[in-house]
């Protein structure tokens, strides 16, 4: 196949989502920031660290020069965490070509803390305008997806003409993308869910049973409304695949790496101790009710559940204190 794919990000979702197009023929290249991650994929096919248990395609090859993976690709994936997003982005804009257009799907998911921008708009921020920007988001659990269980996902953007081409290269006989033009819609989904994650390991960690959990994903939920009829968000999204599908499997699945943090959390342990057992990998819930709870401060939203957990996470608030200030309201 002619079209050039070019993944930036290693973690378990990146790779995943480099297996899936190699696969399909493509000749996918990665950028890893570890070496031992690209000799790993390169030299024995797998990612041990992030995606293990999972035989990479002889199609995808790694590096860690972005001048192997950027000047020639076609259509870019963007899979670093959030709090990562700019300082890559930034990182990269030099070896864009400005003879032909790139197509860029961000499946990073948060808001910027500084700036409060979704992860699309900082990218375009920096990024040349021969870059054009979409979003990949849904209930896309990674080794589920490497393992191709049956998946859906949403695809969006401002560019209403490159949906067609990004639905058709990803789609495949167990990953079904579809194309709307909520862009916004699909990020705060991305970002909000993963708060309620957290909250939902909490329950778990606590052992407060299945009807206190679902009285916090339908609060959940509610926040997610809020957040995005500030953005100008179409609610619908909100009912979708990339909303409260996403919102079910995150808060789930034992799979989730957001719920997983929360049932730790509720077992006493500490961020340090969380990040070891996790191998390093990142919860962006923690993150995501940062910037969420100071951007609703800001704006006079209220998310009462995003602020116990923000004051749980960030300010080292005793749990059951923010129970029992959120038992108040469900």
């Amino acid at each position: 196949m002619d079209t050039q794919i070019s993944v930036i990000g290693a973690g378990g979702w990146g790779t995943t989502l480099a297996n899936l197009l190699a696969k399909k023929g493509y000749a996918v290249k990665i950028w890893s920031y570890e070496k031992e991650t690209v000799e790993s994929i390169n030299l024995n096919h797998i990612n041990i660290q992030f995606l293990p248990g999972i035989y990479l395609s002889d199609n995808l090859f790694a590096f860690t020069d972005f001048n192997d993976v950027i000047p020639n690709a076609d259509i870019i994936i963007f899979a670093v965490p959030s709090t990562f997003v700019r300082n890559i982005a930034n990182q990269i804009l030099p070896f864009f070509s400005q003879k032909k257009e790139y197509k860029l799907v961000t499946v990073a998911k948060g808001l910027e803390y500084d700036t409060f921008k979704l992860m699309s708009e900082v990218l375009r921020e920096i990024l040349p305008k021969n870059v054009k920007i979409a979003a990949l988001s849904g209930p896309n659990l990674s080794s589920e997806v490497a393992r191709e269980f049956p998946t859906g996902t949403v695809i969006a953007s401002i560019h209403e003409e490159i949906l067609p081409e990004l639905v058709a290269i990803f789609q495949t006989n167990y990953f079904k993308p579809y194309a709307i033009f909520d862009e916004r819609g699909i990020e705060i989904c991305g970002a909000v869910k993963n708060i309620t994650a957290i909250a939902i390991g909490v329950c778990d960690g606590l052992k407060l049973g299945d009807n206190t959990k679902g009285s916090i994903i339908t609060l959940g939920l509610t926040e997610m409304n809020r957040i995005g009829k500030h953005f100008g968000c179409a609610r619908k999204t909100f009912f979708g695949i990339a909303g409260i599908g996403d919102l079910i499997a995150t808060c789930s699945s034992k799979l989730s790496r957001n719920r997983s943090y929360g049932e730790k959390l509720a077992q006493g342990k500490t961020f340090a101790q969380i990040k070891i057992e996790m191998h390093g990998m990142v919860s962006e819930g923690v993150w995501a009710a940062k910037s969420i709870h100071h951007f609703a401060q800001q704006n006079n939203i209220d998310l009462p559940l995003t602020t116990q957990i923000y004051k749980v996470l960030h300010e080292n608030k005793p749990m059951n204190e923010a129970i029992s200030d959120l038992l108040t309201l469900i």
